[in-house]
């Protein structure tokens, strides 16, 4: 654990261990925007205070693999033909940010 500005730092893998998630997943929440990180070197640090809120929000029944996001997200998205990836993702963003 690593403190910053008065912050507890915690890296990708501890972060893991803590939400009892992947790493990769951790890494996914960060990429979404749901969840704040700093970089420091080639390492990203997350807030420890984040993490039981993040953990809290994520329903525990469903787990969702990368495909039926995809699905999912294809289904919601404004109807636009050949969506890509990046395209479901920032949709995906923008609702959760409410806009």
């Amino acid at each position: 654990m690593i403190v910053i500005d008065g912050v507890e730092m915690v890296s990708v893998q501890d972060a893991a261990q803590m939400a009892g998630r992947s790493p990769e997943t951790i890494r996914r929440w960060v990429w979404s925007g749901r969840v704040h990180a700093i970089k420091q070197g080639n390492k990203l640090l997350l807030r420890r205070s984040d993490l039981p809120e993040v953990d809290a929000e994520a329903p525990e029944s469903v787990a969702l693999d990368l495909r039926s996001w995809a699905e999912m997200a294809l289904a919601r998205s404004t109807g636009k033909a050949g969506a890509t990836a990046v395209d479901l993702i920032l949709d995906d963003r923008a609702d959760r940010a409410g806009r």
